[in-house]
């Protein structure tokens, strides 16, 4: 795999259209294989609002991944940056995590056209290597059918499962956990 020359910075208020875009199509488009219909739909619609993307993560430790917005992007993402994704100055923003002071990794998603290329786990290590330097040394997270592959590779072990209700729907979670000592691989 070739690495994607991109760049990690810290959210700023400036992202919220870009981030709450991305959220969106990485819901609605990329966990469409691996959730029901109504549970996609409800899992989206309460958070889209640039208000609640702001007013969540700008006190929190979120990073955003971004890329250059050229043709080069373009082609090698398709749709990448559609629907708004696109971050100050132009670039494409591909993925976004977000990490509570307390450890938790509360969010982690990635552009549906820039999956399985190893952006979320690029993203993964740069949040938990930031909490680490502020004495976090256990980390927590509630991760989806999708993310658990990336939660693993990081050294997060299953703890067992959480049905989540949402907006009337169901999502089955994962409760993982990465203890001090664990790193990333």
């Amino acid at each position: 795999m070739t690495r994607i020359p991109m760049q990690i910075s810290r959210f700023r208020a400036d992202d919220v259209t870009a981030v709450a875009a991305l959220y969106g199509r990485a819901v609605r488009i990329g966990a469409r294989q691996a959730y029901p219909r109504k549970a996609l739909l409800a899992w989206a619609r309460p958070r889209l609002s640039m208000r609640f993307f702001r007013n969540r993560m700008l006190p929190t430790w979120t990073f955003v991944a971004t890329v250059p917005g050229g043709g080069a992007t373009r082609q090698r993402f398709p749709g990448a940056g559609q629907g708004g994704s696109l971050g100050h100055g132009g670039e494409v923003v591909l993925g976004f995590a977000e990490i509570m002071q307390d450890g938790h990794v509360r969010m982690l998603f990635t552009d549906p056209a820039a999956t399985r290329s190893g952006i979320a786990s690029r993203l993964l290590v740069h949040a938990l290597d930031h909490a680490r330097s502020h004495g976090i040394t256990s980390f927590t997270t509630d991760a989806s059918r999708l993310s658990r592959p990336v939660f693993a590779r990081a050294g997060f072990r299953p703890m067992g499962h959480r049905l989540r209700a949402v907006a009337g729907a169901r999502l089955l979670t994962t409760r993982m956990v990465l203890r001090p000592g664990r790193h990333a691989v």
